[in-house]
């Protein structure tokens, strides 16, 4: 009767083990779409038609990634130069109840904006996306 207790016992501490390693993996995968979204939007935004002071957002891809929600903004840069502008760009889902992000940071140069945020045609050019997330990071 003891033996039948410690398997059980066993058993059922395996079964958790693995469910928490298939969580695991799971969330792992969700960072990696995540990145790879945000990553795709910067490569959609890199062009001068696509540029706009301000925030915009929508779906990132509803038929291959329900779920997955973008948010860009565009500020002008507190560095004092001229022409520069921080982009930042977050990927946001949701995963058992909880809120996740990805964000990436770049700095755009554009001499062509009006006065209304928007560019005049030319090409603006962005630095790399640095990404703010650590490998750590949980829910908020």
């Amino acid at each position: 009767m003891l033996a039948v207790a410690i398997v059980g016992t066993a058993l059922f501490s395996i079964a958790l083990a693995i469910g928490r390693c298939m969580d695991a993996a799971r969330q792992t995968g969700n960072y990696t779409t995540a990145h790879d979204l945000a990553e795709a939007k910067l490569m959609e935004f890199n062009n001068a038609t696509n540029f706009f002071l301000g925030v915009t957002s929508g779906d990132c891809d509803p038929t291959n990634h329900p779920g997955f929600l973008w948010q860009r903004e565009i500020v002008v840069d507190d560095s004092q130069l001229e022409s520069l502008y921080r982009q930042t760009l977050t990927v946001t889902w949701k995963d058992r109840g909880k809120d996740y992000d990805v964000t990436l940071t770049s700095m755009l140069y554009n001499p062509n904006v009006t006065s209304e945020g928007t560019s005049t045609g030319d090409q603006s050019q962005g630095s790399a996306p640095r990404s703010s997330n650590t490998a750590g990071r949980t829910g908020r």
